[in-house]
């Protein structure tokens, strides 16, 4: 119990609200497990806790050639979006029309429809997949599109069962092929 709490004074304490410190997923374990055990001297809230395993890290986003992105949480559900590249390329966003939950895509199917001041576009599936939730919140305010591409901006929730290493690519990779243009707007 000692090593245990000696490890949890050196963790980066969790911000409330909308911010989170960076915390590791072996770090979250020695929470959990330190928890169970009865330790009171954690740094973590309950709350906390649970936002730090349901959150991913910057290189657990993916992104794809078509522009959109997908963060898997904890339970297997991959949420997408566009990115910001995309939603820059598009211009401010007018009218989002989601799909139905429990509709099937297969990789690179519009999901999505996207109308733009500039053009019409899509959200395509990033790989084989079946939604489970869409954004309402960016039918009703298609901006957020705009304010948040990335974040409050998601568009749906899928559940998928592909390899996303062979249909995405990290950040790097995805920001590097927009600016040399191997990944064309």
């Amino acid at each position: 119990m000692v090593v245990v709490r000696s490890l949890l004074r050196h963790l980066p304490t969790v911000a409330s609200g909308r911010g989170v410190a960076s915390v590791s997923r072996p770090a979250v374990a020695i929470v959990a497990q330190a928890q169970k055990a009865g330790c009171a001297s954690t740094r973590l809230s309950c709350f906390s806790l649970a936002h730090c395993a349901f959150s991913s890290g910057p290189g657990e986003v993916r992104y794809t050639d078509t522009h959109e992105w997908i963060k898997v949480g904890s339970d297997g559900i991959g949420t997408v979006g566009i990115s910001d590249f995309a939603q820059e390329k598009l211009g401010e966003v007018q009218v989002v029309e989601l799909p139905q939950i429990g509709q099937k895509f297969e990789a690179k199917e519009e999901m999505a429809s996207i109308e733009s001041v500039k053009t019409i576009s899509a959200a395509n599936a990033v790989c084989d997949c079946e939604i489970v939730a869409v954004n309402q919140a960016v039918e009703d305010d298609p901006t957020l599109l705009n304010s948040s591409p990335e974040d409050e901006g998601w568009i749906v929730k899928v559940k998928f069962s592909a390899d996303l290493a062979e249909h995405t690519m990290d950040k790097a990779a995805y920001d590097q092929g927009t600016e040399d243009g191997s990944i064309p707007p």
